[in-house]
């Protein structure tokens, strides 16, 4: 059974056999009750989520439980507070927070509509993909910038999830503002040597739609590969993480770029942990990258990989699989095994089909042949010989008809004779009936 103690607004609670677990409660109002579930209770889940805490909203009596670690429930109640202001007008929020869960960026102020998007949909997106919580706020205590011309976004979460958000912020407000970022921005080597940081690359226009691809499927597949953030804002790629993970992803985009142009050899092969070699015939690396590579694109997108067949080498390619985390790469390798395997069995299928069609079954597809060929033949001899007849046949009708002349100048002649000879026995008729 619960028990517990309330001490200046926290509540103290442990179960049996477990230890205490402190609780805090708010007190909410009905129309904050609604804002903090959001639809479906995703702004809810979203607090959840970023602070680490655990939320449970009572409807009933108009209370916000928050549980777990003190600066996890310190995070909740924090995010709390400026969901339910943003019901009644601006967020303020003070700018002496000893989270470190902050990251603010600049917006044009014709950008804001843009970022924010249809009914903040795009914000909700960017949130959802990096696991932050995001809003234009005011600040105390921070610099205004420049005043009128932009707005503060605030970004909060944890480091990785806000630099990926800021990215995906900076590349929007780039593409409305082209070159509100990047007007002067050159290669960044500074923070190469720094466990965490980021490195910048300016690409060309015809490598930035190359390796950004359909959609961004690119971009993301170098990204998941590598295991780094990775964002390109206007001409300029930023790739984000630890040192290693940077190193990687350079190199990754790298071949990438190199694959336009030809062949791509790796020389450390023998020396990196983030590849798998899987070896494929050549009469089967057709099938296996499909029509423009569309196969192969399904297994990157299906396991987070990143591949490419490298030059040849003998009887078979090498088809190389790169990833940070190995079971991504066992999953394209049984993906492309299973594809090298039906082109086999496709092949072996051809063959005895191929067998039987030339060996024993060769034989009566001739005798069909020939019996086809026979009858067409034949078909054509009994035209010939009908069309013949028909010929000899018109031949002698004229003459036939000759006859039929002569018989009708017959019947005629017949017929005038039995009408004289009518006319006479008539004569005589009246003759003898005059001389009675």
């Amino acid at each position: 059974e619960d028990q517990g103690d309330w001490r200046c607004g926290v509540k103290r609670v442990w179960k049996q056999d477990t230890m205490p677990q402190e609780v805090d409660v708010l007190k909410i109002s009905n129309d904050d009750a609604a804002f903090i579930l959001g639809k479906s209770g995703r702004t809810k889940e979203k607090i959840a989520r970023v602070s680490g805490a655990e939320l449970d909203l009572f409807e009933q009596s108009l209370t916000l439980e928050i549980r777990g670690s003190e600066a996890e429930r310190r995070r909740a109640k924090k995010y709390v507070e400026c969901v339910m202001a943003q019901r009644v007008g601006p967020v303020t929020i003070d700018d002496d927070s000893e989270d470190d869960d902050l990251t603010v960026i600049q917006v044009p102020t014709e950008a804001v509509g843009f970022v924010t998007g249809s009914q903040g949909n795009f914000l909700r997106q960017v949130e959802e993909e990096w696991g932050t919580l995001m809003f234009f706020a005011d600040f105390r205590g921070r610099g205004s910038g420049r005043e009128g011309q932009t707005e503060k976004l605030a970004i909060f979460g944890p480091r990785r999830g806000r630099r990926g958000a800021q990215l995906k912020v900076m590349a929007a407000v780039e593409t409305k503002v082209p070159n509100y970022f990047t007007g002067d921005s050159k290669p960044d080597e500074d923070d190469d040597q720094d466990e965490w940081g980021t490195k910048t690359l300016v690409l060309k226009p015809d490598e930035l739609s190359y390796a950004l691809g359909k959609d961004g499927t690119t971009r993301r597949k170098l990204a998941r590969a590598s295991g780094c953030i990775m964002e390109y804002v206007g001409q300029v790629a930023f790739i984000c993480g630890t040192m290693e993970e940077r190193v990687r992803a350079r190199t990754y985009l790298k071949w990438l770029l190199k694959q336009r142009h030809g062949s791509v050899y790796v020389d450390d092969l023998k020396d990196r942990d983030d590849v798998t070699v899987v070896p494929v015939p050549r009469d089967a690396i057709g099938y296996v990258t499909g029509n423009r590579g569309q196969s192969l694109r399904m297994v990157e997108e299906e396991s987070g990989t990143f591949c490419f067949v490298e030059g040849g080498r003998g009887e078979s390619e090498q088809l190389l699989i790169f990833g940070s985390v190995r079971a991504d790469r066992e999953v394209a390798e049984r993906l492309i095994n299973n594809l090298v395997n039906e082109k086999m069995r496709e092949d072996n299928d051809r063959r005895r089909y191929d067998d039987r069609d030339y060996g024993r079954g060769g034989d009566r597809y001739d005798d069909r042949r020939r019996d086809d060929s026979r009858d067409r033949y034949g078909d054509r001899g009994d035209r010939r010989r009908e069309d013949s007849r028909d010929r000899d046949y018109r031949r002698r009708s004229p003459s036939r008809d000759r006859y039929r002349r002569r018989d009708d100048s017959r019947d005629r002649d017949y017929r005038r004779r039995d009408d004289s000879r009518g006319r006479r026995d008539d004569s005589r008729d009246r003759y003898d009936d005059r001389r009675r």
